[in-house]
């Protein structure tokens, strides 16, 4: 059980189940489970037990803190799958060297390249440093090599200083006759005329001015071809450019390792057999090649280190580990800090400047954001572009076909350390900070309006970029611009889901907040507050509605939503005469207040008409919460548009009218789908769990309410306390289809649903038929 190859969860389970000498009945009786579930489990029917039910089977087979870990490890999103590597030995002609270990995770790439030398007789392998591209180009090499009559010759290039060394190194490679009367050129197309052969350069990078020669030779030897590997394209005619990628990190789906994964685990059991296999060592492995972007040299480096460090330890040193490799490796390879100097050191002084500057952003960046952060430091907009190509070309930056670009983590953080080594990283951290407060400014409106999703979809790229900026004003000791991102973001955090990270931002900067502007004290405390109700702590949230109101002065717009803020505090308290008294008064600061809060007129709306609900008055609900919803609709708020249609269901759903209730929950559903919003969908897939129950479409009660679980479960709240669905309901809805179903079909459907994705959840909710 301790192998990779042996950690299903039905697997694990069996084998704890009979080292303890226990059959199916006797286990499930210790565990308070039925025969069926263990059933279940063992035969992989059920994938997803409840934390509680892992529990229980640990306790009643008294298991190790080991076994109980590796039975945790077991459920299949934390596990990764069984993979081994086996690479035949090939044994290679004299003129190519044969590497002492296998290739990793490029078959693929193999087969392209091959592919492409059918095709073209200039073939340049690109990529950044440390890719793998020398490696790629041997493999590519040795499995075409039976094509060529005249086979392959190498020729290692980096040693050479200047362009005009390359000539000379070919024609020593090729074994051609030196003629002084002639160039260099005319001896290496003299010799090579009528032969078959593949020439391989390695490492052409440096050498660029010499490429129109190569590409000469190319052009007067009909049955010669040439695979280059450079950083940089050759940029001459003929020449089919392949970009090598720096491995996947990802698991494949049936949660076998990734190729990053299996290149760290080969290089480091090398050093260190079992390095790595013990299942609890997969989330360590899995970061560490995350961390380094899947790059193989830098995968080689850190494995080196393995010796030593275990995969938690390797991963908590890792910035140190880079430091020194193989001593075999060429002394441009053996640290990633020597293979990074090499590559930059053929930039220009604007290029290697920009890189320094493209150390600043996390996560990537456009052009236009680029450029408005270089202005800020001095450089003038028009070079951007030109040294931007430059580190493109040189496969320093990757340009994606969204139009972001992004450095590698390696490369990222090597820019970083010359950022502060030249002495500019104060610099470029403010100007980075202040551009990416006036991104969340400018989407901040869009939240309530049509731009919605525009708005969502534009800050998801740059949240990382965002934090970065908040976490480093903070340590400069800048207060007042995470304080206002707070403000600008929270409602960003609230559809997305984010609530953790969007309270412990708003918090952090309140509790360094003694010399802020009131308004920006009051507006960062209503992002905490939302932030708090949003993860059931209702009374922290009161707290920062309070603080807000104590702070707003006479701000109409902040005065709305800390007065609605307290209404929804009264809500979930059950006080309806405060919570009406308060909702009314916001709506009042709303209508002085102007467009700027209209977003919050509308809601008042729907939460007064929650209060009627509530109040038994369904008729008064319908009219204020239909005026909410009118507000939202006209400005195309699909936030409070959906707020409005759950309330609207609610009371259809009291009188009866299903075919009416089931229309609102289906809009409500497409709109938190286009924001996705999961947290919403939770109370959406209740509602339908209710409405199914109703319509005797009992197999589907427990799908819906495994997804709705599943999500809360994901979020680490209930939810939105301003919506007050009907417990008793729920559960009553639940005990109907489990009467109807059977215990054991019931819970397998309830486990089914908590694997559900949020759109084959929603799905269920937009089609009347069952699943």
């Amino acid at each position: 059980m301790g192998t990779r190859g042996d950690t299903t969860l039905g697997t694990v389970l069996r084998a704890l189940r009979e080292d303890a000498g226990l059959s199916q009945e006797e286990l499930a009786e210790r565990a308070g489970l039925s025969p069926h579930a263990i059933s279940a489990l063992e035969r992989g029917t059920r994938t997803r037990p409840y934390p509680h039910t892992l529990r229980a089977l640990a306790t009643a087979l008294d298991l190790s803190e080991e076994q109980r870990a590796a039975l945790l490890a077991a459920v299949p999103s934390r596990t990764r799958a069984a993979a081994t590597t086996t690479a035949g030995a090939t044994v290679g002609r004299r003129e190519l060297p044969v590497p002492a270990s296998p290739l990793i995770g490029r078959d693929d790439d193999v087969g392209r390249v091959a592919d492409l030398l059918r095709t073209s007789r200039l073939v340049t392998l690109s990529g950044p440093g440390g890719v793998g591209k020398t490696r790629l180009s041997l493999a590519a090499a040795a499995a075409v090599r039976d094509r060529y009559a005249d086979g392959v010759r190498l020729v290692e290039l980096a040693p050479l200083l200047e362009p005009g060394q390359l000539l000379p190194a070919v024609a020593d490679a090729v074994d051609a006759t030196r003629d002084p009367s002639r160039s260099v050129s005319d001896d290496i197309v003299d010799r090579l005329r009528g032969s078959n052969l593949l020439l391989v350069l390695d490492n052409v990078e440096h050498l660029l001015d010499a490429a129109p020669a190569v590409a000469a030779i190319v052009e007067a030897v009909p049955d010669l071809s040439v695979l280059a590997t450079s950083r940089a394209p050759l940029r001459v005619r003929g020449e089919t450019e392949y970009a090598v990628e720096p491995l996947e990190v990802e698991d494949h789906p049936d949660g076998t390792p990734s190729p990053a994964a299996l290149l760290l685990l080969d290089r480091a059991q090398r050093v260190n057999p079992g390095w790595g296999a013990d299942p609890a060592d997969a989330v360590a492995v899995g970061a560490t090649c995350e961390r380094l972007s899947g790059l193989p040299l830098a995968l080689e480096l850190a494995a080196a280190r393995a010796r030593l460090l275990d995969p938690g330890s390797l991963l908590e040193r890792l910035d140190t580990a880079l430091q020194a490799g193989p001593r075999d490796l060429p002394p441009r390879q053996r640290t990633m800090r020597a293979t990074l100097d090499w590559s930059q050191g053929l930039l220009d002084a604007p290029a290697r400047r920009l890189l320094r500057l493209m150390g600043v952003f996390v996560g990537g960046t456009t052009l236009v954001d680029l450029e408005a952060i270089a202005t800020r430091v001095g450089i003038a907009r028009e070079e951007v572009v030109t040294s931007l190509e430059e580190l493109v070309e040189h496969s320093l930056v990757l340009a994606g076909s969204s139009g972001r670009v992004r450095m590698l983590e390696p490369v990222a953080q090597y820019a970083r350390d010359l950022l502060r080594e030249a002495d500019e990283w104060e610099e470029a951290a403010r100007a980075h900070a202040a551009h990416y407060l006036t991104v969340a400014e400018a989407n901040h409106s869009s939240y309530r309006d049509g731009g919605q999703v525009a708005a969502l979809n534009r800050i998801d790229l740059e949240h990382a970029n965002l934090t970065a900026a908040a976490e480093r004003s903070l340590a400069a000791g800048d207060v007042e611009t995470p304080a206002r991102m707070a403000w600008e973001l929270w409602l960003y955090w609230w559809l997305r889901g984010d609530h953790d990270h969007g309270r412990q931002f708003a918090e952090t900067a309140l509790h360094h907040a003694a010399d802020l502007p009131d308004d920006v004290h009051a507006r960062a405390a209503l992002a905490a507050a939302t932030m708090a109700f949003a993860m059931d702590d209702v009374r922290a949230a009161a707290r920062w509605w309070a603080r807000s109101h104590e702070r707003a002065g006479a701000d109409p717009a902040i005065l709305s939503n800390a007065v609605a803020g307290e209404g929804l505090v009264s809500l979930v308290d059950g006080d309806l005469v405060v919570a009406r008294e308060r909702f009314e008064a916001a709506r009042r600061h709303a209508e002085v207040a102007g467009p700027e809060v209209q977003w919050t007129w509308g809601l008042t709306h729907v939460w007064l008409g929650t209060v009627a609900l509530l109040e038994g008055d369904a008729d008064e609900a319908v009219r204020l919460i239909e005026a909410g919803l009118e507000s939202a609709t006209s400005r195309e708020d699909r936030l409070s548009s959906y707020i409005a249609l759950y309330n609207l269901f609610q009371v259809e759903l009291g009188r009866g009218d299903h075919a009416a209730a089931r229309r609102h929950l289906e809009e409500s559903t497409r709109l938190s789908l286009e924001t996705g919003d999961q947290a919403n969908l939770a109370y959406l897939l209740d509602a339908g769990a209710v409405l199914a129950a109703a319509s005797d479409q009992h197999a589907r009660v427990p799908l819906l309410l495994g997804a709705a679980q599943a999500i809360r479960e994901a979020q680490g709240a209930q939810g939105y306390g301003y919506y007050r669905p009907d417990p008793d309901a729920i559960t009553a809805a639940a005990d109907d289809a489990r009467s109807h179903l059977g215990a054991d079909r019931y819970d397998d459907a309830l486990d089914t649903g908590r694997g559900f994705s949020p759109v084959q959840a929603a799905a269920m909710l937009r089609s009347p038929d069952p699943a």
